[in-house]
């Protein structure tokens, strides 16, 4: 190579290597996509921990609802499972929820069982993991049933969508909650 050219050419190399001149516009172009990554990472931690909180508020309110009375009829289930996507908001229902109460029960002749169930809050196709009416139940460790004593379980699934990240599976989240009746015991709904 010619002197001249190579004297020439180490210059330039020189001279770039002292310029500053857009060096932070360099920096800046290179770190905004990390920061706007983990600003959206929180954004998106945020809204899924958000919507736990809500659930979980939820399968409560529920089941308070429930159990405050001596009886319970149709209507007022009705009624309790129109205060779902009121307790969700802001998060959509819809085909996105759904929430069952189950009465759990036993007598003497009938082990702990399914005595009656509805559904309602939502029109997510979401079975629940008690089983249906009639079915024998496994309660949780530490819950005991005596005879003629109720637990009512509520349970609320929601299919949850990540807000930003499309790459991310949609998930179904489900939250249980046992209460005992204030009063009485249950075992029935009324028409």
């Amino acid at each position: 190579m010619n002197p001249i050219k190579k004297l020439r050419s180490s210059k330039v190399l020189t001279r770039l290597r002292r310029d500053q001149n857009g060096a932070i516009l360099t920096e800046l172009a290179l770190s905004v996509p990390i920061f706007l990554t983990l600003l959206t990472g929180v954004v998106e931690t945020g809204n899924y921990m958000l919507m736990n909180l809500k659930l979980q508020h939820t399968v409560v309110s529920i089941a308070d609802l429930v159990t405050r009375d001596e009886t319970v009829s149709e209507d007022v289930i009705a009624d309790i499972f129109e205060a779902v996507p009121q307790i969700l908001k802001p998060f959509p229902t819809g085909d996105r929820a759904r929430t069952i109460i189950s009465s759990i029960s036993q007598t003497e002749d009938v082990v702990a069982s399914v005595f009656w169930q509805r559904s309602g809050g939502g029109d997510f196709d979401a079975a629940s993991t008690l089983g249906q009416e009639g079915d024998a139940v496994t309660l949780p460790a530490g819950l005991t049933l005596r005879d003629n004593e109720t637990i009512l379980a509520t349970e609320v699934f929601y299919r949850y969508e990540p807000l930003v990240f499309s790459f991310i599976e949609a998930k179904t989240i489900r939250k249980v909650s046992y209460f005992r009746p204030r009063i009485g015991a249950l075992q029935e709904i009324e028409p």
